[in-house]
């Protein structure tokens, strides 16, 4: 029966991960197209108002899922509604209702990520599975579906990326409802202690850190398409060097969790953000494009080790009342603000500048980043 909801719970996380995959990193590449007469800053606005909403949105949807102790209902509903709203992209090339169309989608889509990592938590806790075990099947559904769709656009239309990606949510749903969802009872659910969370000042600081490090890598999936791009690749390549990352990143999570436990979590978040920096400054650099395979390979090895271990830390900074809200809260922070301002700053730079200044950036906010990480560890609360 463990064997079963485990790999339940594997395929939720490729299905999910499969439906980012073949639309984040060519939805900048879509929007690129003459037909939409769009500026770099009009395309960085509208890849920018998911993250945007996602910083209210999902501590919304993790003060419902610790409120209701549901958490699969919920998903069940963000996955069917984002899933059928991804396909609505292709009905329009009007710059005001993409925006619409991108706020709509965003509603449900920013709920994904927090709400299955909760219930993966639990259920790891619940009976002793690891969670990277789970986890890293999202990393193969990432790595397959950017593989399988820059062959695919390269030989046909980018609209297909919204077929791909809604239907593998739709998947995803049917996977879901085969998940036992165990209600939280002994949790107090009528009061969410949210000033216990939001005056944890060692919380605070490791979100500032995670903002930072996590900003660029993000927005790196936005924009990382476009770098290839002009440098006078193809999209088919831009597709192979994310398989080669997120491949990269399957190992790396597998281990996480040792190397968290042998080295201790900040130890290992600070290295592997100042290799975040090393690797978005030799990008500034304009390196030859052999040098993007090891670029990519680095990739993989620093969010297989970021993403367990920095989740895995926020879950030990709260109390286990408040854990989804954390995680929600996390995610909002991370992958909602922090990447909706550095999309936002990379539209602008390329703009006044080149794809090198923003790769520069990165590279300084990764560093700044580490500090935080490193100050975050030597607070008492």
């Amino acid at each position: 029966m463990i064997h079963r909801q485990k790999y339940h719970f594997q395929a939720l996380y490729f299905f999910i991960f499969f439906g980012q995959g073949a639309l984040i990193p060519y939805l900048a590449l879509y929007f690129s197209n003459d037909a939409f007469q769009l500026s770099a800053t009009e395309i960085g606005t509208i890849v920018s108002v998911g993250p945007i909403l996602s910083i209210v949105l999902q501590p919304v949807w993790g003060l419902a899922a610790d409120r209701l102790g549901r958490p699969k209902r919920l998903l069940l509903v963000a996955l069917l509604a984002a899933g059928l709203l991804t396909v609505s992209y292709l009905l329009t090339s009007v710059y005001v209702l993409l925006l619409l169309i991108a706020s709509l989608w965003a509603l449900f889509q920013c709920a994904h990520i927090p709400l299955v990592d909760t219930l993966a938590i639990e259920f790891s806790k619940r009976k002793s599975v690891d969670y990277g075990a789970l986890r890293l099947f999202g990393s193969a559904g990432f790595a397959l579906a950017v593989f399988v769709l820059g062959q695919v656009t390269e030989q046909g239309s980018l609209g297909m990326i919204f077929y791909a990606s809604g239907t593998a949510l739709v998947l995803g749903f049917l996977v879901l409802l085969g998940i036992e969802e165990t209600p939280i009872v002994s949790r107090e659910r009528d009061h969410v202690p949210l000033t216990a969370l939001f005056s944890n000042k060692r919380f605070l600081l490791f979100l500032a850190g995670g903002s930072l490090v996590f900003g660029p890598i993000f927005a790196n999936n936005y924009y990382f398409g476009s770098y290839v791009t002009i440098r006078g690749e193809s999209t088919a390549l831009v597709g192979t060097l994310f398989f080669v990352a997120v491949l990269c990143e399957i190992p790396f999570m597998r281990i996480a969790t040792r190397m968290m436990l042998r080295f201790g979590p900040i130890p290992v978040l600070v290295f592997v953000s100042i290799l975040s920096a090393v690797r978005t400054g030799i990008l500034a650099l304009e390196p030859p494009i052999w040098t993007l395979w090891v670029l990519a390979a680095l990739q993989g090895f620093i969010i297989g080790l970021l993403i367990p271990v920095a989740l895995d830390y926020v879950r030990s900074l709260v109390s286990p009342s408040i854990v989804a809200t954390a995680v929600s809260t996390y995610m909002a922070t991370t992958t909602g603000l922090a990447t909706a301002l550095f999309n936002l700053m990379s539209g602008k730079v390329l703009d006044e500048g080149t794809i090198y200044t923003v790769f520069w950036v990165y590279t300084g906010s990764s560093l700044l980043g580490a500090c935080f990480y490193f100050i975050s560890a030597k607070v008492k609360e």
